[in-house]
């Protein structure tokens, strides 16, 4: 690979930022990394920076994200605790009015099922006939 602003000289390293090769002599270096020119230098600076923004920024939103889920998990807790707190102490009550609610679900099906045979004819001239061939 040969530099691309003397084509008689080979190439020692490629630019950071536009990735040009260069050699010894056409390198602007920051110390880090080798560019072509002071522009691709200012702009690889340019983006380290972004880059180290955006990285403390993620880490941000990771700390506020796991942040909220442990409020929704102390909530939740709260909540299944005081639910069981308050069914130790009104057991008896809570266990009636679950068998109430329990036994008027069931009937409520069983009147369900019952009115859906009625409505449903259980003798036909078709069921007659087709019973009288299998006889």
């Amino acid at each position: 690979m040969v530099c691309l602003n003397h084509p008689d000289r080979e190439a020692v390293t490629v630019c950071a930022a536009c990735g040009k090769p260069l050699c010894k002599e056409c390198i602007v270096s920051d110390g880090k990394d080798n560019y072509c020119s002071d522009l691709c230098l200012r702009r690889g600076q340019e983006s380290c920076q972004r880059a180290k923004e955006v990285i403390v920024t993620s880490a941000k939103v990771d700390r506020k994200l796991h942040l909220r889920a442990l409020i929704w998990f102390i909530i939740l807790a709260l909540l299944v605790a005081g639910a069981w707190f308050f069914y130790q102490k009104n057991q008896k009550k809570v266990d009636r009015k679950f068998n109430s609610v329990t036994k008027s679900f069931k009937d409520g099906i069983d009147e369900a099922i019952n009115a859906g045979k009625g409505a449903m004819p259980q003798d036909s001239k078709y069921k007659r006939e087709r019973e009288s061939l299998v006889k």
